[in-house]
């Protein structure tokens, strides 16, 4: 039934056929509109305001949500995943930050200003103008009591905020915190 079905549709609906009314070239606002014989109602035993279907402002019920990939390889063509930059080791300093630091001297030679500063278990480093500390400090300069690092990051708007930090020296007798 449904093949004699389909097979009187497509009769009835081919251009030039001698069934088939004249179709109504669409404009640009206007929606096709096709003019049938009373007939087929009749035949297919349904009225004729039983339904009509709506396309304008309608997604394609036939085209998928997701892309689909057949194999695994197609699937990466599809969408390909960003690399992860691999993770920066750090080393040395870079290993602290500031405030795990505590400053123990600072030496001046005619050249220029070195500092040694402790971590938590007592062991030294010397840095200078330049040295990187942490994963976004560098010592902007050493001054005769203290020590200024200049450390950066980003806003939720992705602007770079510089924020400074000073290290002071600890005079003899004195605690760090």
């Amino acid at each position: 039934m449904g093949l004699y079905l389909c097979l009187l549709l497509l009769l009835l609906f081919q251009p030039g056929g001698a069934e088939a009314d004249e179709i109504e070239p669409a404009g640009p606002e206007e929606a096709t509109t096709l003019k049938v014989d009373e007939d087929i109602y009749e035949l297919l035993d349904i009225e004729q305001d039983d339904f009509v279907y709506q396309r304008e402002g309608r997604t394609d019920p036939f085209v998928p949500f997701v892309p689909f990939a057949a194999e695994p390889a197609v699937a990466a063509k599809v969408a390909p995943k960003p690399e992860e930059p691999a993770p920066e080791v750090l080393t040395g300093l870079r290993k602290f930050e500031p405030g795990q630091l505590s400053v123990v001297a600072i030496i001046e030679t005619p050249r220029a200003r070195h500092a040694m500063v402790e971590d938590s278990v007592r062991k030294g480093y010397v840095i200078r103008k330049g040295t990187k500390i942490g994963r976004t400090g560098v010592v902007e300069d050493i001054e005769p009591n203290r020590v200024l690092i200049k450390q950066y990051s980003y806003t939720l708007a992705g602007d770079k905020r510089y924020q400074t930090v000073v290290m002071e020296l600890k005079k003899e007798g004195e605690k760090s915190q």
